[in-house]
């Protein structure tokens, strides 16, 4: 569940403008959802992995997020180590948005410490495992970083999973090298994020598979795609044109896919 995405769904840029009650209200209707979806089709249910932000405050918050995204029926949850800044609207941001700033290490750290606590936590609370912890770093391309911000990356990395992250994200590596540097150099479970005009190239599955990256993420190919198509309907609609049509499901696919046929038989 990309925060982008869940920014843009009531009507704001991911520049920090959520709060964890608005992401928490998301995650719950996605997790229903996807329960519903998955016992309709008798398929497997998605695990799901939400966008934590920065786990909106300091330890005991993030503590809160973890425990709550982890009872709403996450699968799991990423959390970064973004700074706001006051000279820029005191807003974090996308991290393939120019402007961005990260924490000191020591306090980024702190936050996944929290957060593995959290899903420790969590587990002995319920007897089910806790949502799995993704931790990212947005120090490639940060201000304070703005000349080793691939190197620091690296070290941050290696720290979360030193500190028991289950998952590692290095935001916005700029090339195949750098990918690659950051999968030979930090052991363990690693997150591509890849984003169709963004700061990282698109790579196949294989080639990230092979380079080192278990999880691949397009957290913004099905929101473009879906803007743009909603554009096209709406000028064709205002100019008095029905050449949408074509490019619409017929209404029997459009119900099927929004659940009927389950409720029809």
């Amino acid at each position: 569940m990309t925060g982008f995405g869940a920014a843009a769904s009531r009507g704001y840029p991911d520049m920090g403008l959520l709060s964890s009650g608005d992401v928490l209200e998301n995650a719950l209707s996605i997790a229903e959802s996807m329960r519903m979806a998955a016992s309709e089709t008798k398929k497997d249910l998605v695990p799901c992995i939400v966008d934590g932000d920065t786990g909106y405050g300091g330890s005991a918050t993030v503590r809160r997020t973890i425990l709550n995204f982890g009872a709403a029926g996450m699968a799991g949850v990423l959390i970064e180590d973004q700074a706001g800044d006051s000279s820029e609207g005191g807003m974090k941001r996308c991290g393939h948005v120019d402007g961005k700033d990260v924490v000191p290490f020591e306090e980024a750290l702190q936050r996944i410490e929290a957060a593995v606590a959290a899903r420790d936590e969590y587990k002995a609370l319920t007897g089910t495992d806790g949502p799995l912890i993704l931790a990212r770093t947005d120090a490639r391309g940060s201000k304070t970083f703005a000349e080793n911000g691939l190197q620091e990356g690296i070290r941050r990395c290696q720290a979360f999973r030193d500190a028991g992250a289950d998952i590692t994200f290095l935001e916005s590596p700029r090339n195949q090298d750098e990918m690659k540097e950051y999968c030979d150099k930090v052991e363990g479970p690693k997150m591509a994020n890849l984003i169709e005009g963004g700061k990282t190239p698109i790579l196949s599955l294989d080639e990230l598979d092979e380079m080192g990256f278990a999880i691949a993420l397009y957290p913004l190919s099905l929101v473009s795609a879906a803007t743009k198509a909603m554009n096209k309907v709406l000028d064709s609609i205002a100019n008095g044109s029905k050449d949408y049509e074509k490019d619409l499901l017929e209404f029997q696919e459009l119900k099927s896919a929004v659940g009927f046929d389950a409720y029809l038989k």
